[in-house]
C-alpha cells in the first residue's frame, strides 16, 4: 500500500528546526522577497511559511522541497546549521533524517552542493512494504539511484520499473514519483537529486 509520510523523521528536532527557520527567512530576505512572494513561487500558503520561517510545527519533506525549489537552493540549503566548509565530511551514520516509513525505512539527506550546480545526495532504506511518495518536484530536476541492496521499484508518471541490486536508474523528478519496495527483504539505495540553477534568483 502506498504510503505519503511527509513528515520530519523525528518531530524533536530542535535544532533543525530553527536552522530552517533561520536559512528560510535569510535566502528569502537575501532575495528581497516578502512572504507573499515566496508564497506565490512555492505554492505554499502565507500562513504556512511564516509558521516555517518562526520554526513551529514539522514542515515535511514534501513542503521544504517546494520551498528549496523557489529559492533555487538545494534542501541541504535549508536543513544545515552553518556555512560549508571547503572540505565537508559526513561520518558514517551521519545526515540529516527527513522522512521515517511506516514499516521501519527511512530516508536520511546526506550532504548537497549549492549553486550554480545545486544536488543532494540522499540515503535510503525502505523495509519491505515501505513508500515514499513524492508530488513532482521544479522543471527540469532529474535523480539518479543506485541500489545496494534489495529491489527498489520506481514509479513516474504512472510507469513503473523494478531496479535490482547493483542497478542504477535515472529519471525525470519534475512529475510524480515514489520509490517502493514491494519485495519480502530490505531495499537499500543511493540517490542524487540534480536540481536546476535559478539564473533569475541573485
Amino acid at each position: 500500500m502506498e504510503q505519503n509520510n511527509d513528515l520530519l523523521a523525528d518531530p524533536g528536532q530542535p535544532a533543525v528546526s530553527r536552522a530552517i527557520a533561520a536559512n528560510v527567512r535569510a535566502a528569502r530576505t537575501a532575495r528581497g522577497w516578502s512572504l507573499e512572494a515566496l508564497a506565490a513561487r512555492s505554492g505554499l500558503s502565507k500562513g504556512a511559511l511564516v509558521g516555517v520561517e518562526q520554526g513551529r510545527g514539522n514542515p515535511g519533506v514534501l513542503t521544504l522541497a517546494r520551498i528549496a525549489d523557489a529559492l533555487g537552493l538545494p534542501l541541504t540549503g535549508l536543513v544545515d546549521g552553518a556555512p560549508a566548509p571547503v572540505v565537508e565530511v559526513v561520518p558514517a551514520g551521519g545526515g540529516t533524517r527527513l522522512w521515517q516509513g511506516e514499516h521501519g525505512g527511512h530516508g536520511d539527506l546526506l550532504i548537497g552542493s549549492d549553486p550554480p550546480v545545486p544536488a543532494e545526495l540522499w540515503r535510503w532504506t525502505l523495509a519491505p512494504g515501505d513508500a515514499h511518495v513524492s508530488a513532482a518536484h521544479g522543471a527540469g530536476v532529474r535523480e539518479l539511484v543506485t541500489v545496494l541492496d534489495g529491489t527498489l521499484t520506481l514509479e513516474v508518471a504512472g510507469e513503473r520499473v523494478d531496479v535490482p541490486a547493483g542497478g542504477c536508474a535515472r529519471f525525470a523528478a519534475d512529475r510524480p514519483h515514489s520509490y517502493r519496495n514491494d519485495g519480502a527483504s530490505t531495499a537499500r539505495f543511493v540517490g542524487v537529486v540534480l536540481l536546476q540553477s535559478r539564473p533569475d534568483i541573485g
